[in-house]
């Protein structure tokens, strides 16, 4: 299981170095748009620069107010002791099973069955659950959907996903920055003087790195969480030793039909791709197949270990890409 955490500790900088290649590049090219000296560099040096500077505000923006970020414009209502025993006790019997600090728990104010787990440090996380969701499991299929939560938490999976969401929407916006430059003359006044093939050149540039760079950085986004979801569901399994009752749950959670839109930034972060139109699993994708999750976690017959994880998932899916444990 460590190896798991550490393989995708390592994918996550990767990722966030190729989305940093991305979110400079884009601010080069603005600089370089409107560089009255383009030969001189100063332009791109000033557009990276600035690129730099925004994401750093939105980063900050992230560390200081993450969870509420993400909380944000979802009707989600803080849930105390008297509001819901049931729910706080399970969270906070998972805290000590995980060592964690209880994070504050809130409830959504929709039909659609999903949950999820924000914030950038685990004194200051959060998990959260759709009405819809509470009202249909069970205390032991709770446990397991607040379970698999809380290994998001533990195992930083919420904090990378943060961050990589916040670089995300950085890019997004310098995009369209980007097309907004070119389209306002930059591009123009920067090519005088040059033939037209350059010019011909320099447009078809412009216009695929600004559609390019928010594709791409969405399909880095999206595959850091689909890993972490069977990681998420292993250590569930070991927190709980009920892997029937994690099944079940996200049996419930697979037939759901019920719109829900958590945000571009919450989106990766629920238990299962939110319903906002038909999809197809893709690059793009921010989950695996759920009914893969469910087989994989119907066949642990062997054990609740991660050992039994590893064994089932490959009875699954035919093969076994996830890393060995190695014992310390």
């Amino acid at each position: 299981m460590y190896e798991l955490i550490t393989k995708n500790k390592r994918k996550s900088v990767f990722v966030f170095f190729g989305m940093g290649i991305l979110l400079l590049a884009l601010g080069g090219v603005i600089g370089f748009l409107f560089d009255p000296d383009p030969q001189s560099g100063r332009g791109i040096l000033m557009g990276i620069i600035i690129a730099t500077l925004v994401w750093t505000i939105q980063t900050i923006i992230a560390l200081t107010n993450g969870a509420k970020v993400v909380l944000r414009g979802m009707n989600a209502k803080e849930i105390n002791l008297h509001d819901d025993t049931v729910l706080h006790n399970v969270v906070e019997e998972l805290s000590q099973v995980s060592g964690l600090p209880t994070p504050k728990i809130y409830v959504i104010d929709t039909p659609a069955l999903n949950a999820f787990a924000a914030g950038t440090k685990a004194e200051k996380s959060v998990v959260a659950i759709t009405r819809g969701l509470r009202e249909k499991l069970t205390r032991q299929e709770l446990q397991a959907v607040m379970a698999h939560e809380m290994s998001h938490i533990y195992n930083r999976d919420v904090m990378y996903m943060t961050f990589a969401s916040v670089m995300m929407c950085t890019i997004v916006i310098i995009s369209d920055l980007l097309i907004r430059s070119f389209l306002w003359g930059g591009g123009r006044r920067n090519s005088k003087g040059g033939n037209g093939g350059a010019q011909l050149i320099l447009l078809v540039a412009v216009i695929a790195l600004a559609i390019l760079a928010p594709l791409f950085a969405q399909m880095f986004y999206f595959s850091l969480s689909r890993k972490r979801e069977y990681l998420a569901d292993t250590m569930a399994v070991n927190f709980t030793r009920d892997p029937d009752s994690m099944a079940n749950a996200l049996s419930k959670i697979a037939g759901d039909t019920e719109k829900f839109d958590p945000g571009q930034m919450a989106m990766a972060m629920c238990i299962n791709k939110p319903k906002l139109k038909s999809h197809k699993t893709s690059l793009f994708s921010t989950h695996p197949p759920i009914q893969k999750r469910i087989a994989i976690l119907r066949a642990m017959s062997a054990g609740t270990d991660y050992n039994s994880y590893c064994a089932a998932y490959a009875q699954v899916m035919g093969k076994n890409d996830l890393p060995k444990n190695k014992k310390k």
